[in-house]
């Protein structure tokens, strides 16, 4: 068997665990606002749903780090911090997973060193850095919606900054300069193949 057939057959495999994984995440969350309960700044079934134990024992959202406090003040507040919180949690990593099953989908058609990869891994790296900049903004953003809507006269701002969202960053630079560096090798093989 050739390594493009390897490649091929690896690649179908890893859109289809990316598939599966973006329909899980988004039918868990979904679960979790109708029949979720509160659990000290994080969400899990309900009692409910003990029949689904076994899927549903892992099947958190965790809202642990900088949003933690926000998390807890929103609830205290009478919030629901799964849909204000976990929904923007959510976005930045759907749009992630589609990225990387749009990226395998071009590995698995052979395209390796195509513009299209290019813009794809570019894609990755720029929602990780604007995930960064939406764990430090969303807070404040959130806080002050609440505060200037009157809904609420005594949530807290809160600004955090922990090593998730550096992590994020860090991740997200070294993301985007690959695919520029890839961007650059691209053009230097097109240009090569100009000259033989």
């Amino acid at each position: 068997m050739s390594e493009q057939v390897k490649i091929r057959k690896i690649c179908k495999v890893v859109r289809v665990l990316v598939a599966l994984f973006i329909m899980m995440q988004l039918a868990i969350f979904s679960l979790l606002l109708v029949s979720g309960q509160n659990n000290e700044g994080g969400y899990q079934f309900s009692e409910s749903f003990t029949f689904l134990t076994f899927f549903t024992s892992g099947a958190t959202v965790d809202f642990s780090g900088s949003w933690s406090d926000l998390a807890k003040a929103l609830t205290d507040e009478g919030f629901n911090s799964l849909l204000i919180l976990g929904g923007a949690e959510l976005v930045p990593s759907i749009l992630i997973y589609l990225s990387l099953f749009k990226l395998f989908g071009l590995y698995q058609r052979g395209a390796i060193f195509t513009a299209e990869n290019i813009k794809c891994i570019k894609k990755i790296g720029t929602v990780l850095l604007a995930w960064f900049a939406l764990k430090l903004c969303y807070p404040i953003v959130v806080t002050l919606v609440i505060r200037f809507s009157g809904a609420s006269d005594t949530l807290s701002l809160y600004i955090g900054l922990g090593t998730t969202e550096l992590k994020y960053l860090l991740i997200g630079l070294i993301i985007y300069v690959i695919a520029w560096v890839m961007n650059e090798a691209t053009s230097l093989h097109q240009e090569q193949e100009l000259v033989i």
